[in-house]
């Protein structure tokens, strides 16, 4: 009689196991189309439900309990999904400085002689005209005009440049810049993904492993990290029970549930503005890039170079009291979506980039400047006296090309003499030249062209700031690189594309649900269930017979 309730016991519990097997058969099939779930699959085990006593027999049959769901293992791959993080971190940067080199070659798209490749065309035809006629008012107000146009256009570019980097990260200086650009929108959803991970983790901690909700869980987790993987390059740590603390740059941002490191942005003047000791000078004096020495580097007006327009720093929240974790974290996020946009302007980034294209048009501003402003100031050259224009004079050198706001020579300053704008002005051109000037000039000689000639000259002229180029060589070379980069760019971001895609793929077929195989499991299964339920019935008619007997 015993054994016979044991039976029914082991039949019963038999009909338990193979159901909910099925039910996980059947959660697999209603999830086979849901993004990010790992397949599931019932391990059995032998139960006993007491130790059996030496080698009798029916001791040791009365001690099987049948079978029993032993886990639910998740198909999953640690190393696949770690490598797709980094994989993934590394696609989202090159996209968005692809993104930031398409709207770069936008913005330099001259075609038809438009913008300063046609103004330095013109700007030169100018100058070819008054080299003919150097004693024309009509050739020298014709120089004055076109150089204003030329000056426009790099004023204008110059201008553009900023409000693309102002888009990306904002001016440095003004909070509403910083609001309205890309980087402070993704930080926060940044921030709002570490505080769900931390929820995950939380429920992960009192959930028991190897269940059907432990593993929904992990599924959640994974998504999780991949969404923060988009944003910079993360690593992580994970526990027993699954669930992770995550690092950046060796930076705690998670642990367990709590977030101990949220990213804060501000503008570069806010920063300076909260570091006063770090920088005496304010900004943006003290906002430079430095090399390893810690000296400035400096641009081609011996300006040192600004560093980021936006800082992101790393606070501690968790205790309810704000812990600066790291002032100054942007060198720390350099890949991902956050790095790609953090570093848009980087001037040591590789390959060409906003930050590259201001230096060269300031480069090709000061080499005008300087080319032209010689020529016009230079021992021998001579200008028409404004008060006799039949006589040459030295009298008043000026210079051609001014700094609008007193600063170095730059795209966006650069400006004509005013002189040259007022009344009479046109004739402070310096356009006759004596090698000599004891020996051979001639006061009347207002048509000697010889200094227009060597300004026509320096189309060709090779600059040292300008990569030996000339001006319009080395403008041509920054719109083939810009083009260049950008095919390149779309070249990097298909080939990470195909690794992405290629390691999803993996992940995909080690975890996405087969029906072949779900269908070998539903039968598997449901014949066990069939066989239990026979096995049941069986016993459950013995001990009818039995009962009927004793009564």
């Amino acid at each position: 009689m015993v054994s016979l309730f044991n039976a029914l016991n082991i039949s019963s519990n038999a009909l338990t196991v193979n159901e909910s097997a099925i039910s996980v058969v059947s959660h697999n099939v209603a999830n086979m189309n849901t993004e990010g779930y790992s397949k599931q699959r019932v391990n059995l085990a032998t139960r006993n439900i007491a130790g059996a006593i030496g080698d009798n027999v029916y001791n040791q049959i009365r001690a099987n309990g049948g079978v029993m769901i032993a886990n639910v293992t998740r198909y999953n791959d640690a190393y696949l999904n770690s490598y797709y993080r980094d994989q993934l971190s590394a696609l989202k940067q090159y996209e968005e400085e692809l993104g930031s080199l398409q709207d770069l070659a936008d913005l330099f798209n001259d075609l038809d002689g438009e913008g300063i490749t046609g103004a330095l065309e013109s700007f030169y035809e100018a100058v070819n005209n008054l080299q003919e006629y150097p004693a024309s008012s009509t050739a020298r107000v014709n120089f004055i005009e076109n150089a204003k146009t030329l000056t426009a256009a790099l004023n204008a570019k110059d201008k553009q440049l900023q409000e693309l980097g102002s888009k990306a990260l904002g001016d440095g200086e003004s909070l509403e810049a910083l609001k309205n650009s890309k980087i402070y929108s993704q930080f926060e959803i940044f921030n709002d993904k570490l505080e769900e991970l931390a929820e995950i983790n939380k429920a992960l901690a009192v959930t028991q492993t190897g269940t059907l909700e432990a593993n929904n869980l992990l599924d959640k987790r994974d998504m999780v990290l991949n969404d923060i993987a988009e944003f910079v390059e993360i690593n992580i740590e994970e526990k027993h029970n699954g669930s992770v603390d995550l690092y950046v740059g060796g930076i705690a941002m998670v642990k367990g549930s709590v977030v101990t490191g949220e990213l804060e942005l501000q503008t570069a003047k806010q920063y300076v503005e909260a570091n006063p000791t770090e920088f005496p000078n304010g900004y943006p004096a003290d906002w430079i890039v430095r090399d390893e020495n810690g000296d400035p580097v400096l641009d081609a007006n011996g300006q040192p170079k600004q560093r980021e327009a936006a800082v992101i720093s790393i606070v501690n929240n968790s205790s309810g009291n704000r812990e600066m974790v790291v002032a100054d974290a942007n060198s720390v996020i350099t890949s991902g979506a956050l790095g790609g946009m953090l570093h848009s302007t980087d001037l040591n980034a590789d390959g060409q980039n906003l930050g590259k294209a201001q230096e060269t048009l300031n480069n090709i501003s000061l080499a005008i400047a300087n080319l032209f402003n010689d020529l016009n100031t230079r021992n021998g050259a001579y200008h028409i006296n404004p008060n006799d224009s039949g006589e040459l004079s030295d009298a008043n050198k000026v210079d051609i090309f001014v700094s609008a706001d007193g600063n170095g020579i730059g795209a966006g300053n650069i400006s004509i003499n005013s002189e040259l704008l007022s009344d009479d002005g046109c004739w402070l051109l310096a356009c006759a030249y004596f090698d000599d000037p004891t020996n051979n000039f001639d006061i009347h000689a207002v048509g000697n062209g010889q200094n227009a000639a060597a300004m026509l000259g320096t189309r060709n002229e090779k600059v040292g700031i300008l990569d030996n180029m000339s001006i319009e060589d080395c403008y041509s070379s920054l719109l083939g690189k810009i083009a260049a980069g950008g095919s390149n760019g779309q070249a990097l971001v298909d080939t990470q594309q195909d690794v992405v895609d290629s390691i999803y793929n993996q992940i995909k077929s080690n975890n996405s649900v087969d029906l072949n195989e779900e269908l070998v499991d539903l039968v598997k299964y449901q014949t066990a269930y069939s066989a239990a339920a026979q096995v049941f019935n069986t016993c459950n008619s013995c001990l009818d017979v039995l009962m009927s007997l004793g009564g």
